[in-house]
């Protein structure tokens, strides 16, 4: 099973909640019980701040926990002090977004609805370079080698031993953008095309109208464990989002169902890219 430290993090803090709770106790008394102060304990909760040894051990034994599931949790904790590979870009990212790699790295389905670009873990490194330069004008040049480097970095993911499952709805808009030019674009959609074997890529034309996550671009990520629910993901041209609010991610996630009951099949899809890529001159 895929892991990341961030995802670690955030596995053992929503567990900590749900026993705190269990046990009764609010933010502030179970801090007290231990010596921790209020605020780092919610950070905790939250997976956005690191857990000693010694405060783990305190709280487990305050919530009166087996040891088979305190070993469980101990692990998780030394699995979140672990340094992965995208930590070395954190100088370069935003928290949110960094936040959104190391779940996408323990990630085990990612669904994405894209409406303007070629998603991330599919693109070539020509197109993500144009991308870059000429799609989001607020990145400095000396930035785009390091960040094209995190992007092409973030595709291991869809091999391996434990691959991602990636379930792709585009908007046709995606594929007639000739971002970097029709020599770019054409080498992406063939890339997309050679990529439909291993990744579900599935095309919603114009002809189909409105569909329900018409107009808006999110990543839906679910994980092995029982323990995480599901996420997602938005960007824009100068904020980030991470969502997991149950009746929100909920809502996003029927919309992608909808969404693709719209789409052409995978095979049809397929086709569609093909022909796009012979039009693009």
């Amino acid at each position: 099973m895929a892991s990341s430290a961030i995802a670690a993090a955030w596995e053992l803090g929503l567990r900590l909640r749900e026993l705190r709770e269990r046990a009764g106790l609010s933010v502030g008394g179970a801090a007290r019980a231990v010596g921790m102060q209020q605020p780092n304990l919610s950070a905790v909760e939250t997976g956005r701040k690191k857990i000693t040894a010694v405060n783990l051990g305190k709280l487990l034994h305050r919530y009166e926990l087996g040891e088979q599931e305190s070993a469980e949790l101990g692990a998780l904790r030394e699995r979140a002090e672990r340094r992965d590979w995208y930590h070395q870009y954190g100088w370069l990212f935003g928290e949110d977004f960094m936040r959104y790699v190391g779940f996408e790295h323990a990630a085990a389905t990612l669904r994405v609805h894209e409406s303007c670009f070629v998603p991330g873990p599919l693109q070539t490194a020509d197109y993500a370079t144009a991308v870059l330069t000429t799609g989001a004008p607020y990145n400095r040049l000396t930035e785009v080698e390091p960040r094209l480097e995190a992007r092409l970095a973030r595709q291991r993911r869809l091999g391996g031993e434990d691959p991602i499952e990636l379930v792709v709805l585009l908007d046709e808009a995606v594929l007639r953008h000739r971002i970097g030019g029709a020599v770019t674009m054409r080498a992406q959609l063939t890339h997309l095309v050679a990529m439909s074997d291993r990744v579900e890529i599935r095309v919603l034309p114009f002809g189909v109208g409105g569909y329900p996550a018409l107009g808006g671009s999110f990543h839906l990520l679910s994980f092995a464990s029982t323990h995480l629910p599901d996420l997602v993901y938005q960007e824009n041209l100068t904020s980030t989002t991470l969502l997991d609010r149950r009746r929100q991610v909920h809502e996003y996630a029927v919309a992608f169902a909808g969404s693709a009951e719209r789409a052409l099949s995978p095979a049809d899809s397929r086709e569609f890219i093909r022909q796009a890529a012979k039009e693009m001159g």
